[in-house]
């Protein structure tokens, strides 16, 4: 990923659908493009998310809970 957006959600009343959907709303409001992907911690992901809205999930030791970083992926071979 180039070129991303770091959200941070703690709102314990949204949902993760919620979260990630504000991520991916706000990345797309400044960068004009819709990301194709959005990382976040592995406690943060449930088991029956893989894909939201068209948005690949993945998890990242190195992405912060209650962070989700969205953006577009680069490498060809990652792409669902």
């Amino acid at each position: 990923m180039n070129i991303g957006l770091l959200w941070f959600d703690n709102e314990s009343e949204r949902s993760l659908k919620e979260k990630i959907g504000n991520a991916v709303s706000h990345y797309s409001q400044r960068f004009g493009d819709k990301p194709t992907v959005c990382y976040m911690h592995p406690e943060t992901l449930d088991d029956d998310f893989n894909s939201l809205r068209g948005v690949r999930l993945k998890t990242a030791m190195n992405v912060l809970p209650h962070h989700f970083w969205v953006g577009m992926e680069t490498d060809p071979q990652q792409r669902g």
